[in-house]
């Protein structure tokens, strides 16, 4: 070995033969690169598209109240779930001879990459040397997204349909208290119709301000899920503000005149009437709500759409270790045949070794 480190053509040959080995080590055995890349969508997305088509396209996704980031995806495509499920499906454990799951576990991590592009895109890659295992990692790894964001999105309408049911419900239960009440009033006091007794204009305003009370709920409710820079809740804010001016304007053309200039008897009609009036437009607001959870649940299963079919890379792919060990073949090979000479680190170590001690 010292021989050959100081002799030039020995040391030259070993690192062609080394180059050689390595470019060898490249090319064979020829890996393969299979990819695919999908499209995840809110589950709501195809609801909000029917709920539009028959007549509610006023009415914003209720999905889109919990926001689910982009970002999320990768999470969930990265996931230990969506691995094991991977394992699982292709039965990694007995391909790889591995010794238990976690084994097949990480191995699987090496081989497949998930990555998110523009967009929103993921991105799927799977590296072997057996073409057709290649897709079929591919493939089972966008049938797990698609299964696991499938269970999410079912786990959210269910939680969603639950709050809504309950709410529904409540706002129901309110609404007949409050009929019951304003029609025993006015069968007592002999009252029979709201616009007849109370005007139009002052009917008009409370049904307005039973509006404003409804929309404020509707925009708290919404603030349970998302922010308030969210699409919705600016939406809302919108229609709120919109209603507010309304309400002014009503003012102004009936010069102020509201239910604390009337009488008490007329006063308590006013105020039966304003909380009916509250209460029917609450029970139609989560009625909406309860439209599009179950919309939404019909489409919670068309969450994934695939851009490009898994496929095989036609570019010439090569072994990361053999690339590897060619570039630190010729960082060696420059070093000791360019870097060395020219600083004259080899002559120096030379004439140390030559120098008698004494």
């Amino acid at each position: 070995m010292r021989r050959i480190a100081q002799s030039p053509t020995w040391r030259r040959g070993l690192y062609a033969a080394a180059a050689v080995v390595a470019v060898l080590l490249c090319l064979f055995p020829r890996p393969h690169l299979a990819r695919v890349k999908i499209l995840p969508q809110e589950s709501g997305a195809a609801a909000g598209a029917m709920l539009s088509a028959l007549g509610g396209g006023g009415v914003q996704n209720f999905a889109a109240m919990l926001g689910t980031q982009k970002t999320n995806y990768l999470v969930i495509g990265r996931s230990h779930d969506v691995q094991q499920a991977v394992v699982e499906r292709l039965d990694l454990v007995d391909v790889w001879h591995t010794a238990d799951e976690a084994a097949a576990t990480r191995k699987l991590a090496k081989k497949v990459d998930v990555a998110l592009l523009t967009g929103g895109v993921l991105e799927v890659t799977a590296r072997d040397t057996d073409p057709a295992f290649a897709r079929r990692l591919v493939e089972g790894f966008t049938e797990a997204i698609k299964t696991r964001l499938e269970t999410l999105g079912q786990e959210q309408v269910r939680t969603r349909r639950e709050i809504v049911t309950e709410r529904l419900a409540e706002a129901t239960t309110a609404l007949e208290v409050a009929e019951r009440d304003l029609n025993a009033f006015r069968i007592q006091n002999n009252l029979p119709s709201p616009e007849a007794e109370l005007g139009a204009a002052v009917s008009t305003r409370l049904t307005l301000d039973a509006q404003i009370r409804a929309k404020e709920i509707e925009i708290e409710t919404a603030r349970q899920f998302q922010t308030d820079s969210s699409l919705r809740v600016r939406r809302l804010g919108g229609e709120l503000a919109a209603l507010r001016r309304q309400r002014a304007a009503a003012d102004q053309v009936t010069d102020g005149d509201n239910a604390l200039a009337l009488s008490s008897r007329t006063a308590e009609y006013v105020r039966l009437y304003r909380e009916q009036q509250f209460a029917e437009t609450l029970v139609m607001v989560y009625r909406r709500f309860f439209e599009e959870v179950s919309v939404e649940a019909l489409s919670a299963a068309t969450n994934v759409q695939i851009l490009e079919r898994p496929h095989l890379d036609p570019d010439r792919q090569f072994n990361l270790s053999g690339v590897a060990l060619l570039l630190l073949v010729l960082l060696a090979a420059a070093f000791t045949e360019i870097y060395a000479p020219m600083t004259g680190l080899t002559r120096r170590r030379r004439g140390s070794q030559g120098r008698n001690p004494q």
